[in-house]
């Protein structure tokens, strides 16, 4: 866009934001012969689905994130014990830190200048004479810098799933990588167990009874059963999901929270009717066995990232049109909302019939008081194994934490470490507690944590003045595939096409 080339162009659809929806959307819009321009003002592919290295992510951090949506990301060096991170990265003009900050006088290698970068957000005036422990712990990160692939809005494609027919159908599988997602954990009263996936795991657990085996089996038997499902439900549609199985099947304890949180994946005790619930399961049974003993897939590299870089890439063979690193300076509508839109950008402006945008890109959205908050740390040790991707559900009596444990398996980490994913629904200052509790309680005694990040990302709502016609995308949610995801690209592509 610097020499204006695209100055005063007209396209048929213009999307603003390269997220894993959006990229969906712009990709079946340029399918369809639609004249399609996709900008992103990041520099980089992917939105809230975004992966980066250890460096951009703090980059992210204090460069690119969407300040509304994001307004803290605390960052810890080392040890999570102190009630104070190691760096605070606040809204821009909110720093922590109030006493300048000497520029360092050591070699100014990439952890040097990388402390030097985060000085202004120090939490605690101590922090100050650990520099060079901190740059020293930051130098080691920093070695192996490009094989670390951190997600912003870590999830998995379930086998049976639409993100998984979506790649078939749409012919994306020479751009994107899956490895199986091999165990599937639940975490309850500081234990982990694993989740039986198969009869054969039932019949062999050690952490069931007899009892609890014939009653889990029942309910695989029953739930997967097409022709008997309408039947198994009965008057039982609308019940909530604990009641039915507690009075349908006689599940308690461990084996309902099981079932109910590992499997359904339910995110607190009263969200699933009956049916949902029941869905959700026979969804998670039919889905082992199409590519292996296991119910997911995780992308290689890096999830949704890789994922909406595929889509793009689809997009861009279909003759559309890409620019990063734009901003976007306004959005007005042209001659009357029935003649689309004008895109004022920073080099020139552009015209679109149809214009789709992620939330965040309406200059006058505000965040909602919806959130979701989210935990990344690098541990030391691959505690469940160096070759291994495993999902988690840890259940306490404060909240629900869903998590995703990745390795060198998926090339997310170096060899020897791992990294480990917590997100649940809420405002980081009402689930800090629980997300490092669930943390802790993962990592065990074999693990210590290199670097951990904590943040929120908030709902973006536009205004009730904002222009009609336009057709908003959304954040990543809470849950832990990419379905939901997809449903909306196809909610939207409904509209436009």
């Amino acid at each position: 866009m610097s020499e204006n080339t695209l100055d005063n162009e007209e396209f048929d659809a213009v999307v603003l934001g390269t997220g894993l929806v959006e990229s969906i959307i712009a990709s079946e819009l340029a399918a369809a012969d639609k004249k399609v321009l996709h900008i992103d003002r990041n520099p980089y592919y992917g939105g809230n689905f975004a992966c980066f290295t250890l460096s951009a992510f703090v980059e992210w951090a204090i460069e690119h994130r969407d300040q509304r949506q994001t307004p803290l990301v605390d960052i810890f060096v080392g040890s999570i014990d102190s009630e104070s991170p190691t760096f605070s990265v606040r809204h821009e003009g909110e720093p922590k830190q109030t006493t300048a900050v000497p520029s360092s006088t050591e070699s100014s290698g990439p952890a040097s200048r990388l402390f030097d970068r985060l000085s202004a957000y120090i939490t605690d005036t101590q922090t100050l004479s650990e520099r060079s422990s901190i740059t020293e712990r930051l130098t080691k990160l920093l070695e192996n810098d490009r094989k670390y692939a951190i997600e912003l809005a870590p999830k998995v494609a379930s086998c049976r799933g639409e993100l998984i027919d979506l790649v078939i159908n749409a012919g994306i599988g020479e751009y994107v990588q899956f490895k199986g997602v091999e165990h599937n954990y639940i975490v309850r009263d500081d234990i982990v167990e694993r989740v039986p996936d198969s009869k054969g795991d039932i019949f062999a657990s050690d952490s069931l009874n007899l009892i609890e085996k014939r009653k889990l089996m029942k309910l695989m038997t029953a739930i997967t059963d097409d022709e008997g499902f309408g039947q198994l439900l009965g008057d039982c549609e609308d019940m909530d999901f604990v009641h039915f199985l507690e009075t349908k099947f006689k599940l308690s304890g461990k084996l309902l929270d099981s079932v109910v949180y590992a499997v359904a994946r339910a995110e607190n005790r009263d969200e699933l009717s009956a049916r949902a619930g029941c869905e959700r399961v026979q969804k998670y049974a039919k889905s082992i066995g199409r590519y292996g003993r296991m119910a997911y897939l995780c992308a290689m590299y890096g999830g949704g990232s890789e994922i909406a870089q595929s889509f793009c890439r689809l997009c861009a063979v279909s003759g559309g049109t890409y620019i990063l690193s734009e901003k976007v300076r306004s959005i007005e509508s042209r001659d009357g909302n029935d003649n689309g839109y004008c895109v004022q950008l920073a080099h020139g402006r552009v015209f679109a019939k149809q214009l789709v945008l992620d939330p965040c890109y309406a200059p006058d959205s505000l965040p909602t008081t919806a959130a979701i908050s989210r935990l990344v740390c690098i541990l030391d040790y691959p505690v469940f194994g160096e070759d291994t991707t495993a999902t988690l559900s840890y259940v306490a009596d404060s909240g629900v934490v869903s998590m995703l444990y990745t390795t060198q398996a998926t090339l997310t980490a170096p060899s020897g470490q791992s990294v480990v994913y917590a997100w649940t629904k809420g405002r980081l200052s009402d689930t800090r507690t629980l997300l490092l509790r669930a943390l802790t309680t993962v990592r065990g005694s074999l693990a210590q944590p290199l670097f951990t990040a904590l943040f929120d990302v908030r709902d973006m709502q536009p205004s009730e003045n904002s222009l009609s016609g336009l057709v908003y995308t959304g954040a990543p949610d809470s849950t832990l595939d990419f379905d939901s995801a997809v449903g909306l690209a196809q909610q939207v592509l409904a509209k436009l096409l």
